[in-house]
Order: structure tokens, then sequence, then C-alpha cells
């Protein structure tokens, strides 16, 4: 078993979504983005989770899928990332436990991108690893700072920074993977003598270098991955490209999808090679779609199984429903059990 858990900051409102709803709660392609992070720290074998809560606390703990290793710990006053992470030290009796720090508000991370981290941070035995990202104009996110012999020194946040540092392209996403002991022992020696006056985790990095641990870092690809959601706008941009590369997955993988940008596919579906979908379908949850079944237009699908060679002509809606094989079924019938799905 991996020694690796896992903190997820989760407590925020996120204003500028005007809205009075927790923001981590949102849906991206039919899952709360908060849900999305938890089930990437899973795909981890993160033996516990700790996600840490506050706005609508309650919000946020149901709309998250039951499992034993999630546990959660309420910050009550919003006194910084800092903060955030060290109330929950009393779960972490391990110091030599590795623990992932993830950001609920940014939901597309991938489990491949974290594990990069994970291995880096295991390989260099190192008290912390950053995932960081070049940008010609990085804006208003904090840079990583540097020595003479290119180790990573710090992070100064954009607020803090002088003109020059801000002239750094490296920035950091607020991804990290920390060794437990030296986290919380650096989380003690922060202070909150800044503009925000605030705890920032970032200054945890100058302490450990300057105790002479070691700082790796993992240079990000995909700069969409980190791609955080603070206004309705950015959420329906990113929901779009997620839902455009589940589309992709599967035109790559022999299924023919016509008019594509009208069709959602979950990304719990299972679709074998030679399905045929048709514009203006929806597919929702664990559906399966087996070889060779044609879904006709204007489909939806919740939680169902077409097996091989099924038709469905159109406006068809199938609801926990099993549709067997060869079977035709007419223009706009329905199929709806009573049965309810987990």
């Amino acid at each position: 078993m991996n020694n690796l858990a896992a903190i997820i900051l989760a407590a925020g409102k996120g204003t500028r979504m005007k809205s009075e709803r927790a923001k981590v709660t949102f849906p991206i392609a039919d899952k709360p983005m908060v849900q999305r992070v938890v089930d990437t720290a899973l795909s981890m074998q993160c033996n516990r989770i700790c996600v840490v809560v506050g706005y609508l606390k309650a919000t946020v703990i149901s709309c998250l899928e039951e499992d034993e290793r999630i546990e959660f710990v309420e910050q009550t006053e919003q006194l910084g990332t800092g903060h955030a992470v060290s109330i929950t030290e009393s779960l972490f009796k391990d110091r030599d436990q590795d623990i992932l720090i993830l950001c609920g508000d940014v939901p597309l991370l991938t489990p491949q991108t974290v594990n990069r981290i994970y291995q880096e941070h295991v390989s260099s035995k190192a008290s912390c690893t950053v995932l960081t990202a070049y940008l010609d104009d990085p804006g208003k996110y904090g840079r990583m700072l540097r020595d003479d012999e290119g180790k990573l020194c710090g992070i100064i946040e954009y607020k803090d920074a002088s003109d020059d540092q801000r002239k750094i392209k490296e920035w950091n996403t607020g991804i990290y993977c920390f060794k437990a002991g030296d986290m919380f022992d650096a989380l003690r020696n922060t202070s909150n003598n800044n503009q925000q006056s605030e705890f920032y985790l970032t200054d945890t990095v100058e302490i450990l270098y300057k105790a002479g641990k070691t700082v790796s870092s993992v240079v990000l690809e995909d700069l969409m991955e980190v791609s955080g959601v603070n206004s309705q706008e950015q959420l329906a941009e990113l929901e779009d490209i997620y839902v455009d590369k589940i589309r992709k997955k599967w035109l790559n993988s022999g299924v023919v999808i016509h008019n594509p940008n009208t069709v959602f596919i979950s990304d719990d579906a299972i679709i074998e090679a030679d399905v045929e979908i048709h514009q203006g379908t929806v597919i929702k949850g664990k559906c399966t779609l087996e070889k060779g079944c044609v879904i006709g237009p204007n489909c939806y699908l919740e939680q169902s199984t077409v097996c091989n060679d099924t038709i469905l002509q159109g406006h068809n809606i199938l609801v926990n429903a099993i549709i067997h094989e060869h079977e035709i079924l007419e223009f706009g019938v329905h199929a709806i059990e009573e049965s309810s799905y987990e």
C-alpha cells in the first residue's frame, strides 16, 4: 500500500461565482468539481483523504460520494492555505507519511500528473515537491524562486513580489507533495506578516530549503490541468474542454459519433467498438453500450445498458434499463425502471 494521503482544500466561498453556493460543489460534466479531485486522490490509492471544509460545509460534505478513507476538518476562519493545512495535523501521526495537497476547485488535474509528482517526490527523497508551470506572463500567480544552482528555494506571492520577481516566468500551481513531519514543522514557523495577513503554505518551501531539506519540482505539461474555476464562464469553458476529451477518446477507440459537439458522454460510460451515436444524445452515469449498437438522435440514457447490435431509433429515454441484444426500440419509446441505482 502507498504511504500516501491527501489534503483537499475546499473551504472557500468563491465570491466571483456570483452565487451563494459553495464553489467546489458546482458540477463539471455531471460531477461536483470537488468529487473529481477526490476521485484523483482515490486513483492514487491514498489511504486517507482529508477534505478541509468551511463555507456551507454541509453541502460540500453531502455532495461527495461516501468512502471510508474520506475525513472532514472544518476551517472556521479563512486565515490562508497554511492555516488550512495546519489544522489537519492531528490526523497525521506518521511523520514519514507523504501527503498530497490538492485544490478542490482545480478539477481537471489528471492522475498521471499527480503520479509524476509523487514519483519525483519519492525518488528524490524530498521533503516537498511542487508542481510548477511556465508562462510568458503568469499574471498574479506566485513566482518560483531558485538559487544560483537552480534549486528551488522559495515561492513569493504576487502581492509580496518585487518588480524583478514578477518578471519570473515559472509560477506556482498550488499542487504539492510533502513529507508530513517536515510540512507540519515548517508550518509552525510561518507567519502572517504579508500583504494579505494570511499564513501561506508557500512559505514552507523557503523554510525547508533553509533547513537543508530537499525541495523538488515537476513542470506541468498541459496548463489546462490546473485551470481553476473563478466564474460561471470559466466553469462552462472547462466543462466543454473536459467533455470534448471524453468524446475524442471514444472517437479514437472505434466509436462513430455524429455531430460530436452535440453529444454528452459521462466519463463513467463504457462504450465498445463499432457503436454508433447520433447527434443530440446524452449518456449519463454508468452506461454500457455494447458492440454494434446504434443510438439514434436525441436519446437520453442514464445508468443503462444497451446490448450488442441493438437499435434505438431516436428520441428514446432509458433510465436504469437493460435493452437486450438485437432489439429495436422504436422512435420515442421510453424504458424507465423504478429501481434506484448506486
